[in-house]
């Protein structure tokens, strides 16, 4: 077997990226071009390596004379809610890469158009995902009644997709009990006191558990 590293293109000069996006555009036969078609037909460096490199990939598009792609007005809620979503999927902060369908439904470009950056669209949403008033809708009225014990709740059972990116900021992707590394439909939200005895579904009353200990931890705290 022969073991070879892949090439590091930080330093590849700005000319040899444009004149790559000119290649493949030439070669479909096309004004404009999306990263996800630059990759598909044999692109020599990474969209988020060009990205990057020119701020976005609009930028780049302008600088190698071809036409921008022209995205639907997406709003900064709708932005948020999918960077929700695909947190919650991989189980951990996403990253430029993860940014394609299918985990994602609009592309890390269309960030760095809105918020002008990468990162700057990340400080934005944990700004956003930790501002108080973001849970507002999680509150309810709710009696439950066990053993004649009776528990008003002030907040909804499940949590919101929001609490739960602000539990995997807290905690990472790690089982509390185990330690082990959980991604997808392995990663469960418990309630620390169960809901059940009047535990209320808080940042702080929530962990990360992994399947098989959040079913064997059932309703004991």
């Amino acid at each position: 077997m022969k073991f070879e590293l892949k090439d590091f293109n930080r330093n590849v000069p700005d000319k040899d990226l444009l004149n790559d996006l000119k290649d493949i555009a030439q070669k479909l036969e096309v004004n404009k071009l999306s990263s996800r078609q630059y990759e598909a037909n044999g692109g020599k460096y990474t969209s988020g390596t060009i990205a990057r490199r020119f701020n976005s990939w609009n930028n780049a598009l302008e600088k190698a004379g071809l036409s921008i792609v022209l995205w639907r007005n997406v709003s900064k809620e709708e932005l948020f809610e999918n960077l929700e979503n695909v947190w919650i999927r991989l189980g951990r902060q996403p990253v430029y890469r993860d940014m394609k369908m299918p985990i994602s439904k609009y592309s890390a470009d269309q960030y760095i158009t809105k918020f002008g950056g990468w990162r700057k669209a990340l400080e934005e949403f944990v700004e956003f995902i930790n501002t108080e008033s973001n849970h507002l809708e999680e509150i309810e009225d709710e009696v439950i009644k066990k053993k004649e014990v009776e528990y008003r709740h002030k907040t909804k059972r499940l949590p919101s997709e929001r609490l739960k990116v602000q539990v995997l900021m807290r905690d990472g992707n790690i089982c509390r009990l185990c330690g082990v590394t959980l991604t997808g439909d392995n990663i469960h939200f418990d309630h620390i006191i169960p809901w059940s005895k009047g535990g209320e579904t808080e940042l702080g009353n929530l962990q990360i558990l992994c399947a098989k200990h959040n079913l064997a931890k059932g309703n004991t705290e």
